[in-house]
């Protein structure tokens, strides 16, 4: 925020100050497209299954399902070779890529959950059944869409709380009136106005209030009345540490804190 002295008087201090919140715009947008990207991206179910039953034709498929519809690849019992993992290279996670081999080609069957024991142990299941004609049926398969999916809308619901709250603080009046004895704060937001007093002589210091995120802070301004009370200056603390030192410095002299 930017502040503003608008008048000054002996008497009568008036400061405004301009939101700036580029931290929660930040933050927010960054909260908020990891979740779109963990719900739309990483939430799917993958399924491989096989199915050996007499009178019916054998065959497998691979199904996916994601928040756009559900993906199938199909192939007969006879086209599939075996499954490994492919150990010459990893992949975006850090594990081996689990590789299904079929006489058309390899098909990659991707697992976001499953580390490389898991997708071992996978491999291990479909090649026995391949090699196992008594078996009938193979199914194997995660789903990721448990924890994508409420931790995507947790991280959209923060990106949402930011948002909401910089639109909250689109301007803030600071009157410090020594006739009346008051300290006034008005909150101009969209969502509606907020008036906010206290008396001067209820003021025993003006403090520093911070809040650190990944080794970024943003800071407000902080009025202890006593023990108990106190009146942030801002809703959330969006100012920079020059800002509200300057905030500080500007009131306290003029009440002589």
């Amino acid at each position: 925020m930017k502040l503003h002295i608008i008048e000054q008087t002996p008497k009568f201090l008036k400061l405004q100050l301009n939101p700036q919140p580029i931290f929660y715009w930040l933050f927010g947008g960054i909260l908020t497209i990891g979740g779109v990207f963990l719900i739309v991206a990483l939430g799917k179910a993958t399924t491989f299954n096989c199915s050996r039953i007499e009178g019916k034709p054998n065959s497998c498929q691979l199904i996916t399902k994601n928040l756009f519809g559900t993906q199938i690849q199909s192939w007969r019992l006879q086209e599939i070779i075996r499954a490994k993992l492919d150990t010459t290279t990893t992949d975006v996670w850090g594990s081996y890529p689990f590789v299904l081999q079929t006489t058309h080609g390899s098909v990659l069957i991707n697992l976001l959950n499953a580390d490389s024991t898991q997708k071992e142990s996978f491999a291990t299941q479909i090649n026995t059944f391949l090699q196992t004609p008594q078996e009938q049926k193979l199914m194997i398969g995660e789903d990721s869409r448990f924890w994508t999916y409420p931790l995507g809308l947790l991280m959209i619901a923060g990106g949402a709380i930011c948002i909401i709250s910089i639109l909250r603080q689109r301007k803030i009046i600071c009157i410090v009136d020594k006739t009346v004895g008051k300290i006034i704060i008005e909150r101009q937001s969209l969502l509606g106005n907020k008036i906010i007093e206290a008396k001067l002589s209820e003021i025993s210091s003006i403090e520093l209030s911070s809040f650190e995120l990944d080794s970024v802070s943003s800071y407000n301004v902080r009025f202890i009345l006593d023990s108990t009370r106190y009146i942030d200056l801002a809703t959330v603390s969006m100012f920079t540490a020059q800002t509200a030192n300057q905030i500080i410095e500007t009131i306290a002299s003029f009440i002589n804190l």
